[in-house]
């Protein structure tokens, strides 16, 4: 087999229990000679045997290679770990199409359904893709940066994805909550792996507390005794989740293994001991513990796992990319064997991986899932992986057009953002509120957009114009992440969301901007959709019955429909109320005609809140920039995110005419 091209080697199913164990493929222990390649195209998948293409790493891990780790006597390594590896004496070649890595991974954990082809990944746009990178997570389709992830670690998904699509399942099918749920990582401690759009990060704000097991390379150095004592610590029929892989860094220029650390003017290696382990190997390392002895014992190990394989990937079609595999079989490996359910009756999540850091910040870091399964003591385990797959939105779009669409929202749902497109809400949301997204889309959307006008978190102030209720102050509302990331805020408006502070106001605020700095002021009413699609009605936490938002926009409108028009009473304090009464009640007609009164009154609202806007703001402040973001705040029920309408987005700056914005924000084709 050694030196064709173009043959395939089948391994069957009694020889690939290492390939196969659990309904999964394990992408480089299994590894026969000339081929085996996480990144080779794939047309389709045929059972019992997997093929693997003689192209990329495995030109390299071949039998000669597993014979050689066979032999090789590892420090510190029980006879067991060699044992496990997959005998290749019986492979037979045969001309098929070539299998990737995901493909396997892809169609066992969803089993009978229709998977996307990764053949040609790096070469395709997928309205994901599209989505993504609008929002600023990843790379643009067609980039070096985009080519390398996609055609290396085909199924990478920006953190934040696999956190979401996990903590769905997890919660809706499972029954896992923070209050009942233990997370534990084993990740490498490099600082460029607790940022805030790592995989571990973002499960630790939501899961809460974390036990990290990993160090160096990811692999999960606390052993056997580190989980007893993690274990013994989860709640009483409560479960625990281990999420672990190694990391690698993808340059912008889509140079696989370098990342631009801040700071610094160069790119340095990532993950640095793995490739440090790899390049040991290559100059010659023979297995033997170093003379550090027990001071450097995680290292040792790391160089040891890589000896019978280094050879290999030096000759593989991207060394960087199939040592990333390599390290994720060891951490896997290591995981497999300190893990257990004897903690209890609940349940143990295993989600496993490679971390991709990208280039930072343009970039969120991605994960590129391999296992996701449940385990329970007594119980056969359970493949998840079909949750990471959804074919409507991982379809290329030159041969699926229509896909474009949609694409937004169907991503949004997926992303557990936005609700399910057959549900009452999305059908109210998007016939009276159309082109809405969720506060999370327009906050990181924005941010991007603001960045090439030279915003940033040390030069901009943000004040918001919104009504004070408390269901538009939840974490996931846009005034909430805007301040969360822009940082401290000047609250303008009262109820309705008009701002009350007046010109008085805004000159005060505006007062405070850096020299040269910039001002963004986001504003607009709300209005609330019922589970069952009624517009101007919420469900509150804690109460039996739905009340009205906005409750001022509503009793002012009903107010008005009985001849209240804001008069005020002798001897009332409401002079925002009466306000509102006054800029209602001419349109109150109009809005009784319409096919949706409540829709009607909260985009009549919208004209209100931004004609006040437009009339307390100036530019008198400075060079800087005025943005105003206007819109709709809309409240969904609980547990669905709340969502925006733009309806204005605008640079404004002094003796420059106004910067029309708002095309950015709208849904694309």
């Amino acid at each position: 087999m050694a030196g064709e091209t173009g043959a395939m080697a089948f391994v069957s199913v009694p020889q690939a229990q290492s390939i196969h164990a659990a309904g999964r493929m394990a992408p480089m222990r299994h590894v026969v000679e000339g081929s085996v390649s996480p990144f080779a195209q794939s047309e389709q998948f045929g059972e019992p045997t997997f093929g693997v293409s003689k192209m990329a790493i495995a030109s390299a891990l071949g039998a000669g290679a597993v014979a050689a780790g066979a032999r090789h006597s590892r420090a510190k390594r029980s006879k067991k770990s060699n044992a496990s590896r997959v005998s290749m004496a019986a492979v037979n070649t045969l001309e098929t199409p070539p299998l990737t890595f995901y493909d396997v991974a892809a169609r066992n954990g969803a089993e009978g359904t229709a998977q996307p082809s990764l053949a040609g990944r790096e070469l395709e746009e997928t309205a994901q893709d599209r989505v993504f990178n609008w929002l600023g997570r990843a790379p643009k389709p067609g980039s070096e940066c985009f080519e390398a992830m996609q055609k290396y670690f085909p199924g990478a998904l920006p953190g934040v994805a696999v956190h979401l699509r996990s903590k769905s399942v997890l919660e809706e099918e499972f029954g896992f909550t923070p209050d009942n749920t233990l997370l534990g990582t084993s990740f490498c401690p490099d600082e460029i792996n607790n940022q805030e759009s790592d995989i571990g990060t973002k499960m630790r704000k939501y899961w809460g507390k974390v036990f990290p097991m990993g160090g160096i390379s990811g692999t999960p150095y606390v052993g056997e005794t580190g989980f007893v004592a993690f274990s013994s610590h989860v709640p009483n029929d409560g479960n625990i989740i281990v999420v672990f892989g190694p990391h690698v860094g993808v340059s912008e220029e889509g140079e696989v293994g370098q990342y631009l650390r801040e700071g610094q003017s160069g790119n340095s290696t990532a993950c640095g001991a793995v490739i440090g382990a790899y390049n040991a190997c290559l100059s010659g390392f023979d297995g033997a513990p170093s003379d550090d002895g027990e001071y450097d014992m995680q290292m040792d190990e790391i160089k040891q796992e890589f000896v019978p394989h280094a050879e290999a990937i030096s000759k593989s079609e991207n060394p960087m990319a199939a040592a990333a595999y390599v390290a994720y079989e060891m951490v896997k490996d290591r995981t497999l064997k300190i893990v257990n359910t004897k903690f209890g009756s609940g349940k143990l999540v295993l989600i496993g991986g490679i971390q991709l850091n990208m280039p930072f910040p343009d970039y969120a870091d991605h994960f590129l899932p391999l296992m996701f399964e449940v385990r329970q003591e007594g119980q056969p385990t359970q493949d998840l992986m079909k949750h990471f797959v959804n074919p409507s939105i991982q379809q290329d779009l030159t041969r699926a057009p229509w896909a474009a669409v949609t694409a937004q929202r169907e991503v949004f749902a997926w992303l557990t953002w936005s609700p399910p497109a057959l549900s009452p809400v999305y059908r109210t949301m998007h016939t009276y509120f159309p082109g809405a997204l969720p506060g999370q889309a327009v906050h990181e959307r924005l941010v991007k957009v603001l960045e090439r006008f030279g915003f940033d978190t040390d030069n901009t102030i943000l004040g918001t114009s919104v009504c004070p209720d408390e269901i538009n102050n939840e974490a996931t509302d846009l005034p909430v992440l805007m301040q969360d990331y822009w940082g401290e805020v000047f609250p303008m408006g009262g109820i309705s969301g008009a701002p009350f502070t007046g010109k008085t106001g805004f000159k005060a605020f505006s007062s405070h901007v850096a020299e040269e700095g910039h001002i963004m002021v986001v504003f607009g009413p709300h209005v609330a959709i019922s589970e069952t699609g009624e517009v101007g009605m919420c469900l509150r936490k804690g109460q039996d019955n739905e009340s009205t938002a906005c409750g001022a926009v509503i009793g002012a409108y009903r107010a008005c429909l009985n001849g209240d028009v804001g008069d005020g009473e002798e001897g009332s304090y409401d002079m925002q109320m009466d306000w509102i009464k006054r800029q209602i009640a001419p349109h109150v007609n109009g809005i009784q005609r319409s096919e949706n009164p409540m829709a009607a009154l909260a985009h009549q609202s919208y004209t209100m809140v931004r004609d006040q806007i437009f009339g307390c703001v100036n530019n008198d402040f400075g060079s800087g920039y005025l943005c105003l973001v206007g819109g709709i705040q809309i409240n969904l029920p609980y547990p669905m995110e709340d969502h925006f309408l733009p309806c204005t987005f605008e640079m404004r700056r002094a003796g420059e005419p106004t910067v029309d914005l708002l095309r950015e924000m709208k849904e694309f084709n």
